[in-house]
């Protein structure tokens, strides 16, 4: 069941990934304006930097496992990804190009994620997976080993965001329930911090009070609350029913629409939990509402495919969406251009598994 598990994470987060690529960056309102709804994946596109990203720290815990040191993931980024880069952008993400603009000038983790001015951005948080895979069933083990990674590019809330993600993935891989596995993300982080705020804001946005209540639909498909008057609802693609408002009340809650870039850990994050809880932990139905929430919409959705996929494993992802999903083709890291998700889960789940 952990080698299923373990392969639906990874093959969700591609999915994710790859169906929210179109879609970066954009509003709500704009996503249903081009497609109505965002249900498909372009053909031929492929996934982002997450899915890269993700591929290379599996690789870490591959070669290192539970005795990995941020001097040994420094060390492969300056003989894995800085030999390679070409262009401004192919490094990726802003925390990441941060780091190697750092190691190449012979800065050390954790100043290597102190240097930069993106330490908050979300870029541990789109490769925390493969920590919740090797860590399953062990939350705190997950967040300590993504926080050794998370030092060379991230500092603070980017930090919390790795350490959220891959705590719930790890009680995900239990087949525990989504109210459970968001509980867990948001326990490994402290209380006070921004990303624990904003994931406990967007859990009361999508399951509490009138604007964000979720009905179970009644016998003749309406919803129903008890002592609650009729609201304005809509269904999500796994056909649960939500109040109208709850999207709005979401944003109002988490997005920070003056900062000029989508890809902060304390909102992408909160947006992959809400997106996960809206399709109740279903991989096609956490996808699609996490992606249509817009903003970091690759990384958000990817997130959210993770936890679903963790949860229901791999033959719970969309056959379709499968089929869309080959090979990482390096386009953002030279270094891991061939390899699939697939392959790299069962890796995962192996090495794991190998004496400490």
């Amino acid at each position: 069941m952990k080698l299923t598990r373990a392969r639906g994470c990874l093959l969700g987060l591609a999915a994710g990934d790859a169906l929210g690529r179109p879609a970066e960056n954009l509003a709500p309102e704009e996503i249903a304006r081009r497609w109505g709804r965002l249900t498909e994946i372009e053909p031929g596109m492929g996934g982002t930097d997450d899915t890269e990203y993700t591929v290379f720290a599996s690789s870490l815990l591959c070669r290192y496992g539970s005795a990995m040191t941020s001097a040994d993931v420094a060390r492969e980024y300056r003989e894995q990804i800085i030999p390679n880069i070409e262009g401004p952008m192919r490094g990726a993400g802003f925390s990441e190009l941060g780091a190697i603009q750092a190691l190449r000038r012979g800065i050390e983790p954790p100043l290597s994620g102190l240097w930069h001015q993106h330490g908050w951005s979300d870029g541990l948080a789109m490769r925390a997976a493969p920590y919740g895979i090797f860590a399953a069933g062990d939350p705190g083990e997950a967040a300590r080993l993504v926080a050794v990674d998370g030092v060379v590019s991230n500092s603070g809330e980017g930090i919390y965001g790795g350490q959220a993600v891959a705590a719930a993935v790890a009680v995900a891989m239990t087949g525990a329930s989504p109210d459970e596995v968001v509980e867990a993300g948001i326990a490994a982080i402290p209380e006070d911090s921004w990303t624990s705020r904003n994931l406990r804001a967007a859990v009361a946005a999508i399951t509490a009070g009138p604007a964000g209540r979720l009905y179970a639909a009644g016998s003749d498909g309406k919803p129903h609350a008890a002592g609650s008057a009729a609201e304005p609802y809509a269904a999500d693609s796994a056909g649960r029913l939500y109040a109208a408002g709850a999207v709005a009340e979401l944003y109002a809650a988490v997005v920070v629409r003056h900062y000029p870039w989508t890809d902060l850990a304390p909102e992408a994050v909160a947006l992959a939990f809400a997106g996960y809880l809206m399709g109740a932990g279903e991989v096609e139905a956490s996808v699609v509402a996490a992606a249509n929430l817009g903003r970091d919409a690759d990384t958000t959705a990817a997130i959210a495919g993770a936890l679903a996929g963790a949860g229901r494993g791999e033959s719970a992802v969309p056959a379709r969406w499968a089929r869309e999903i080959g090979p990482v083709t390096g386009r953002c890291l030279p270094v891991v251009a061939g390899r699939h998700v697939l392959d790299v889960a069962t890796e995962l789940v192996a090495a794991a598994e190998r004496p400490a």
